[in-house]
């Protein structure tokens, strides 16, 4: 299930926006036919669009006026759809967490043991971080985190790719409280995630190839030894 970014024809696509892509005429669109496209037909193309131009270049490289010449309107008419371009680049972010959600889960199923689905969501997490580094920067750069208005739909998609962790965390220690099993998987998670971040930015300091996977390999299974005999919670 994993894909190529260096071959389109297996980058991983939105579903609803792959039919969406399949089914509208948009060689006509940069042609000039608008009318063909509702509103919010236009909102997906834009948000496609922007996802591809952040996964060949970087979020830094794209401009709304990129954006707006890719789908064959103006940079005004954007902005009659979203707020500005950070408003677009969260709708992009949306699509990257529903990936990393769904590529989590797929792995969680060819795991039979807890342990071994664990570590198997945190390789799809590297393997994500690795095929996607620009887009991966860009659902945690900073700078957007805290936006005036969020896509409808973005905090139920980061807790949905948290509880996939949650869930098997109470298999193995069902007395924990929900609290422990919140912060417990968010403990675990950040170590996968910094992993993923210094394996990007060369930074690990050392000499293997598959030095990220070995790390998260051991990370999962100390960090589970230590977790299946803690104590549940008193209050």
């Amino acid at each position: 299930m994993f894909f190529n970014l260096q071959n389109h024809s297996h980058t991983l696509i939105d579903p609803a926006l792959a039919i969406l892509l399949t089914n509208s005429p948009y060689d006509d669109l940069q042609m000039g036919r608008r009318s063909d496209h509702s509103r919010e037909e236009l909102k997906d193309l834009i948000i496609q669009a922007t996802l591809e131009m952040v996964r060949e270049r970087g979020a830094d490289q794209v401009t709304a006026r990129q954006i707006a010449q890719a789908v064959g309107y103006t940079p005004g008419m954007l902005y009659s759809i979203f707020i500005n371009l950070q408003d677009i680049f969260l709708h992009v972010n949306q699509i990257g967490l529903r990936t990393l959600q769904s590529l989590c889960a797929e792995a969680l199923k060819k795991n039979d043991s807890t342990e071994a689905a664990i570590k198997a969501m945190g390789l799809a997490y590297l393997t994500f971080a690795a095929q996607h580094t620009h887009q991966f920067d860009l659902m945690f750069t900073r700078h957007i985190q805290h936006p005036d208005s969020k896509p409808p739909g973005l905090s139920d998609q980061i807790r949905m790719l948290f509880e996939l962790v949650e869930d098997q965390l109470r298999i193995l220690n069902p007395s924990a409280s929900d609290l422990q099993v919140k912060l417990a998987a968010r403990a675990l998670w950040s170590g996968v995630h910094g992993t993923a971040a210094l394996r990007l930015s060369d930074q690990l300091y050392v000499d293997a190839p598959d030095a990220d996977r070995e790390i998260v390999d051991l990370l999962v299974s100390g960090f589970l030894r230590q977790w299946q005999h803690s104590p549940s919670s008193q209050h």
